[in-house]
């Protein structure tokens, strides 16, 4: 038996948790009478799931081992809430190597997902609406990338070799895969992107920033904005038309999705103060998309 680190024990305690809330709805949907629970419920039990899924791979990613993600699971299903000091079969010692090689695969897909930011936005009339969702979605992705590297403790080895994309600049690679698409291929994964449940997308930041991860960790992982990042495949793919196509993390306060992300927050048992992950990245933000990069050391450039 093991005793998880404080931050697998959030995770954990999350994804069993919002299990358990699920368990608990369902059971209280089943006691008022309908055979199946009413649509607003289905939906809640969704983003509840939805989230929960995140939080998985999430833990996944920092190095949690799969069966005590399945058993945290499992228990909230059957109706158990977490319990502090609550100790997992096996060891919780996952391959390094592992963990770094499928973190390199995620920031090749937030890569991509820049690659579609520039060649869309500088094709396509947008809905501004869109726009909002696809930037909110993408910041997010960067910070939790930026939350997992920091958990990880990447080497300044590690961090080039997870940005690397063979002998060409990521922004290179990614242009040239992205130059030849046409637009309805540019429309069907521009949606996509903008279609996430970001309530799902947004779950594991406050985790990692409940247990103790900050800005400035996310931040010194990544080394660069979403912002730049954009600006980097604009500049590959043409040196004209450089409109503004900087993908931001804006306030979900002022979004429809708030009500969801605290119903969420509430069933996997956060309390206290609230973290920072949902207000607007410092280090992705617009009116300064150099500052995330310009005061640290990244060593190579990505």
């Amino acid at each position: 038996m093991d005793t998880p680190t404080g931050l697998q024990a959030h995770l954990l305690k999350a994804v069993q948790n919002l299990a358990y809330d699920n368990h608990q709805t369902l059971q209280r949907a089943r006691h008022t009478g309908p055979t199946s629970p009413p649509p607003e419920v289905v939906a809640q039990l969704g983003i509840s799931d939805r989230s929960r899924e995140q939080l998985e791979t999430v833990g996944l990613a920092v190095g949690v081992p799969k069966a005590w993600i399945d058993y945290a699971r499992a228990a909230g299903e059957r109706g158990s809430q977490w319990k502090p000091g609550q100790v997992m079969l096996g060891s919780g010692q996952v391959q390094r190597s592992e963990l770094t090689t499928a973190l390199g695969r995620e920031v090749r897909d937030l890569q991509d997902m820049a690659g579609i930011a520039a060649a869309h936005t500088r094709h396509a009339e947008l809905d501004s609406d869109a726009v909002a969702r696809f930037r909110r979605v993408m910041g997010m992705t960067w910070q939790r990338l930026g939350a997992v590297a920091h958990a990880l403790a990447l080497s300044e080895e590690e961090r080039h070799q997870v940005w690397q994309r063979g002998h060409q600049h990521w922004s290179t690679a990614v242009a040239e895969q992205v130059r030849d698409h046409n637009d309805q291929q540019l429309t069907a994964r521009w949606n996509e992107v903008a279609g996430c449940d970001f309530t799902a997308v947004a779950m594991p930041v406050i985790v990692l920033q409940a247990a103790g991860i900050t800005h400035d960790d996310i931040a010194a992982q990544m080394p660069v904005s979403p912002d730049h990042m954009v600006e980097l495949v604009v500049d590959a793919l043409t040196t004209a038309d450089r409109g503004p196509v900087a993908p931001i993390v804006t306030d979900p306060d002022r979004a429809p999705e708030a009500a969801a992300i605290n119903a969420a927050i509430e069933a996997a048992g956060l309390t206290g103060e609230l973290p920072t992950a949902l207000g607007p990245a410092e280090g992705a933000t617009e009116s300064a998309p150099a500052t995330a990069s310009a005061d640290l050391d990244h060593g190579h450039e990505p």
